[in-house]
Parts: structure tokens; sequence; C-alpha cells
């Protein structure tokens, strides 16, 4: 999806979305050691570990928004083609462009919206569960809102692709 060649901004950027997704990537992985572990624990010894749910109640929300940006950028969200395969290239950019826009807005707004309940949480150390495991929930709520950020930022992106193919179609007399 990306054949131009990206600035130095750009590269950063998507820099970002790539260690963000393989971050997300690596603490599934960590997730799954400890699912198998309580699980083994359980079932051989009649002791799980405590927290686990705890724990992976919290990373699948982090986990998502760590790998969100990465995933649009790459074009691996669900995408339904029925209706755009039967309009013009023009028709589809157009289409790409509404959707960029509204993209962008909606996960603006997650941001904007989030923003004072994310600083309230680094105010108050806010946790999930209780003693004896008490996960802090303020750093997910950072990477709700910086893969919210990035991926509004990607769409964006999108939507300038979606002008200016867009107008390319339209000027070579394309429906």
């Amino acid at each position: 999806m990306q054949a131009e060649v990206e600035s130095g901004p750009m590269r950063i950027i998507h820099g970002l979305m790539a260690i963000l997704n393989a971050a997300g990537t690596a603490w599934i992985a960590v997730i799954m050691v400890l699912i198998s572990c309580d699980i083994l624990g359980r079932v051989l010894f009649n002791s799980p570990i405590i927290g686990v749910p705890e724990i992976v109640k919290v990373s699948v929300v982090a986990i998502v928004w760590l790998q969100m940006s990465h995933t649009l950028k790459i074009g691996g969200h669900i995408r339904t083609d029925v209706v755009l395969d039967r309009l013009s290239p023009r028709g589809r950019a157009f289409v790409d462009l509404i959707a960029a826009i509204l993209g962008a807005f909606v996960f603006g707004l997650l941001v904007y919206s989030g923003w004072d309940n994310m600083i309230e949480a680094w105010r108050i150390g806010e946790f999930e569960g209780e003693l004896p495991v008490r996960v802090p929930t303020y750093p997910v709520r950072t990477i709700v809102l910086l893969g919210a950020a990035l991926t509004s930022f990607e769409f964006l992106l999108i939507g300038l692709r979606s002008v200016g193919a867009f107008i390319r179609h339209g000027q070579k007399g394309g429906r």
C-alpha cells in the first residue's frame, strides 16, 4: 500500500507504528505463556497463578491498540468490496476519502474525549483488580490514546492519497 518513498517524519511515525505492532505481538506471546502456565498450575497442582484474569483483561485492550494503526497502514482491516468493486476508480477514491474522513474524525474524537480520563488515571494511579493483584490501568489508557492518535493520523494519510486518486482519475475522464 505504501509505494511512495516516505519522508523523515513519516518514516519515524510509521516506524513507531511498526514498533508498537511488534510490542503487541510480543505481548501476545507473553500472555499465551502466562495463560498456559495458569492452566497447567490449575490442572497439575490445583494452584492457579493469581491475577491472570486481571492481567489478560487489561492486556487484550492494550494489544488491540498497539496494533491498530499498523494494521490500518498495511490494509489489514476487514473490508467488504461488494459495493466498491462496482464503482469506477474515481468512485472508489471518493468512498475511500469519505471513509478516511470519518475514520480520522472518530479516532480523533476518541483521543479528545479520553485525554482527561487518561490524565486522571495517571494522577490517581488507577488499577484493575483487588489485592493481592492490582494491575495498573493508566498505561493502558495511554496506549489506547496513542493507538487512536496514530490511527487517526493514518486515516488522514489515506484521505490525502484518496484525494490524489480522485483528482487523477477525474483528469483521465474516468466515470
